[in-house]
């Protein structure tokens, strides 16, 4: 006899029951820890269940923090929209990304150093990714237009000042063997060597 297809109720019911799992398991084993298999099992579904909801393990885990990222870039883009010098623009996204960071450890560790184990599929860029790549790329052409910023690829420079910042937040989490001294300290020097190296 065939299976009666869940209810949207059921469903929803499923999928934020992945969800809480995923939080657990991520909260007792770390990243290292964190499986689609130990998941399964602490929901009390398969793994093809799991499969089911999401489509790969990085895509389960980035939905765990998907309403504060979306927060933030809401108000990372009432901070550009109220700042029109494009450098003070700029920099503020930069700083306003660290903050967030330092503000957010376990998003930090969680969505934005998480490196899944992704087989066959490609995830596709986060929305608020793309938000913030775009909010990067819009203060870069600004500061071009006023000839504060150095002539080039808007998108290049963007992810150059983005990756900066993302690699001095995650060297001190990534070798912790090193004595990196202060990490606020470590970007905020980063920033200011970054927006230098911008600057027309």
């Amino acid at each position: 006899m065939p299976r009666t297809a869940a209810t949207p109720e059921q469903r929803a019911h499923i999928r934020e029951q992945i969800r809480r799992a995923a939080v657990e398991v991520y909260d007792e084993k770390g990243m290292e820890g964190t499986s689609a298999r130990a998941i399964a099992v602490k929901a009390g579904v398969s793994v093809g269940t799991l499969y089911s909801y999401y489509a790969n393990l990085p895509e389960l885990m980035r939905s765990l923090w998907a309403e504060p990222v979306a927060e933030e870039m809401v108000r990372l883009r009432a901070t550009v929209e109220a700042t029109p010098d494009p450098l003070r623009a700029l920099r503020a996204l930069l700083e306003g990304y660290a903050n967030f960071a330092f503000d957010n450890p376990d998003i930090l560790r969680g969505a934005l150093l998480f490196v899944g184990r992704v087989q066959d599929t490609a995830l596709a860029p986060a929305p608020a990714a793309v938000e913030f790549d775009q909010m990067l790329r819009d203060a870069i052409l600004a500061g071009q237009k006023t000839g504060q910023i150095k002539p080039g690829p808007a998108a290049q420079i963007a992810h150059q000042l983005w990756a900066g910042v993302h690699g001095a937040l995650a060297l001190p989490i990534n070798i912790e063997s090193l004595d990196f001294g202060s990490p606020k300290q470590i970007v905020a020097e980063m920033i200011v060597t970054l927006m230098a190296s911008v600057k027309a």
